[in-house]
């Protein structure tokens, strides 16, 4: 912003040596008028130059997270999908079968793995927003928790995490504000709350 501002504050104090109330002064002082213009056109120069290199460098580093986030919502998907077939796989083992005992401890779903690493970007935490941020590194530990012991709330958990990407992914490309976006992340989390709750009561009351 300030390379922005510099430019043309120091272009409307160039402008006022074209007034004609300055005349004389510009005609008495014109060597220093003159050296006052180079140094202010340079000086915009300079900045505007600035500007437009950290301008493309914020642009550059959006794309890079665009497509980061589209490599982490690619690895939730295969999780989720294989997950699924998982659990419809052993929701078709006959009752009594020898092979539900201890399915998903033998056979246990894939893990999103990339997603740490996708954090751990110094790109990603520093342009992901503060409630994605915040939320994914929420998820990353439900996801870990879940995985060791209840394979449809980790189902769950990935089908959330890949909305709050989708979400963030809209939020970088542009599609809705940051405002839209922290309303559709509580959403989010009412869901997840419930549904946590939800599986909490069931076990109980088994």
């Amino acid at each position: 912003m300030i390379y922005i501002v510099l430019p043309l504050i120091l272009t409307l104090l160039g402008a006022f040596t074209f007034l004609p109330q300055f005349k004389g002064v510009i005609e008495r002082n014109s060597i220093g008028i003159n050296f006052f213009l180079t140094l202010i056109a340079t000086s915009v120069g300079v900045l505007l130059a600035i500007s437009v290199t950290n301008y493309e460098n914020e642009q550059k580093e959006r794309h890079d997270v665009i497509k980061l986030l589209n490599s982490a919502i690619t690895s939730v998907n295969i999780c989720y999908d294989y997950s699924e077939e998982l659990i419809e796989y052993f929701d078709n083992i006959p009752q009594g079968d020898e092979l539900r005992n201890h399915f998903f401890e033998n056979n246990p779903p894939p893990y999103p793995d990339y997603l740490g690493n996708f954090l751990m970007q110094n790109i990603v935490s520093k342009n992901l927003s503060g409630s994605t941020l915040n939320k994914l590194n929420e998820y990353l530990i439900n996801l870990e928790r879940s995985h060791a012991y209840d394979v449809q709330l980790y189902l769950y958990v990935l089908e959330q995490t890949k909305k709050l990407l989708e979400l963030e992914l809209a939020f970088q490309e542009g599609k809705i504000t940051e405002e839209q976006l922290v309303n559709r992340i509580d959403i989010l989390k009412k869901s997840l709350r419930l549904k946590t709750e939800s599986i909490s009561n069931n076990l109980t009351n088994q």
